[in-house]
């Protein structure tokens, strides 16, 4: 029996009542079922205009934000009419994986989401706001669905409910990056003994952005309004005169188990030396381009966007692709290296990061070999501590340079790479 039948039964039984004892002459009796009949008569008005002049607002502090860093979601309803609400339900699903404070979500196992589940009481033209802490443990992209709200009446004889409460929203979360030990070996091989805190040649007329101050620099190169907001001397940072393009490439050998565990924490930290690599190379001031045969859930198979050329903006946008990625892929990692070969520039730099673990395949061999024909190419594998390689594991792979990552180690327990 639902509750909407069992109102009407009720309604109709004193209805009858009323009559029966209105007929027969009990004042007392007759009172006592229309006091009943009014007050279910002002439940269903209380019901019918609930929702009405109710404006509600979900935000999230930021869209995109690093790993480890918490995000705030604003939740403000607004009572902008003389009926107040007492027990109004807000619920929406959101993706699994975030830490809450205070803790308001339910974990639905069966569907990979979360419920979120809030209570709020509104006297008469009032406003509501609270404020929660949301910490990610893991990359990727986060859905905050439309939701719901749901109201029962205080005597219970009536509820309601109103879909699409919400705008839907989604967080971006980006890799963990991490400090890398021994990058200074790598960044050596791949542009030489170039002066790590500036540019042989710079371009005063096309800056940056900025930096801490140094004993060297210029007055000149002062920027006092970054130095007012970083309460710190802060100076121009000028883009170098030549263009030096570093691509960075990720592979994940189709042919790998990715759904078991081993596999998957093997990528995430090749995922996280990826991340940190922008990171250092966005620093240096660098035009990273990013390509990888694993299936973007927005871009599939396809090439991954690459439209900011320097700074913040190339650092951001290339997080973003790789929190975007899926564990798995569908073609060889050569298929990427020869769609990319006819775009690299002669003297570019190539970094490629594969999770391949024991002999290299011929094919990839001969792929690098042919990369390393125009650019200076260096291969990061990242090994998990179950295989054990000699560094000179093919004779085929004289003559090209690779370093390696332990790939044992719980990936969210990595506080620092290091390159060996």
């Amino acid at each position: 029996m639902n509750r909407s039948f069992a109102t009407t039964l009720l309604v109709s039984a004193f209805a009858a009542v009323a009559l029966f004892v209105g007929l027969r002459g009990y004042t007392v009796a007759l009172l006592g079922s229309l006091l009943i009949l009014m007050a279910i008569g002002a439940a269903w008005t209380w019901n019918r205009f609930v929702f009405s002049k109710l404006i509600l607002e979900r935000t999230l502090s930021r869209g995109k934000v690093d790993f480890g860093t918490p995000v705030h979601m604003h939740l403000t309803i607004t009572n902008r009419k003389v009926l107040p609400l007492f027990g109004l339900r807000v619920s929406f699903g959101v993706s699994s994986g975030l830490l809450w404070e205070p803790r308001k979500v339910t974990e639905v196992k069966e569907v990979g989401y979360d419920s979120f589940q809030e209570v709020f009481h509104l006297n008469w033209y009032e406003k509501r706001k609270r404020v929660y802490s949301v910490l990610p443990t893991r990359r990727g992209r986060f859905h905050f669905e439309a939701g719901f709200l749901a109201y029962s009446d205080p005597f219970g004889f009536f509820s309601n409910r109103r879909d699409d409460a919400f705008a839907p929203t989604q967080l971006i979360v980006f890799p963990k990056i991490v400090p890398i030990r021994g990058i200074a070996s790598l960044n050596t091989y791949l542009f030489g003994s170039r002066p790590r805190d500036g540019w042989m040649f710079l371009d005063p007329l096309n800056r940056v952005g900025t930096r801490p101050y140094m004993s060297t620099d210029s007055a000149r190169m002062i920027h006092w309004k970054a130095t007012a907001r970083h309460v710190q001397t802060q100076v121009h940072v000028e883009k170098p005169s030549f263009d030096q393009q570093v691509y960075l490439i990720l592979d994940q050998p189709p042919h790998l188990p990715w759904w078991t565990s081993r596999v998957s924490n093997t990528l995430e930290i090749a995922i996280m030396t990826m991340a940190s690599l922008i990171q250092a190379y966005s620093e240096a001031g660098y035009e990273i381009k990013l390509a990888t045969n694993l299936v973007s859930k927005t871009r599939g198979s396809g090439p991954l966007p690459d439209n900011a050329t320097r700074g913040r903006a190339q650092r951001n946008q290339h997080l973003t692709n790789l929190a975007l990625l899926q564990s798995f892929s569908l073609e060889p990692i050569t298929k990427v290296l020869a769609r990319r070969a006819r775009q690299m520039a002669p003297g570019s730099t190539v970094v490629i990061v594969t999770t391949a673990q024991g002999a290299l395949e011929p094919a990839f061999l001969h792929a690098l070999r042919n990369a390393g024909a125009k650019s200076r190419v260096a291969l990061i594998r990242v090994l998990d501590d179950s295989v054990s390689l000699p560094k000179d594991v093919d004779q085929n792979q004289r003559g090209l340079r690779e370093w390696r990552i332990g790939g044992g180690v719980p990936w969210h327990e990595i506080e620092q790479l290091e390159l060996y």
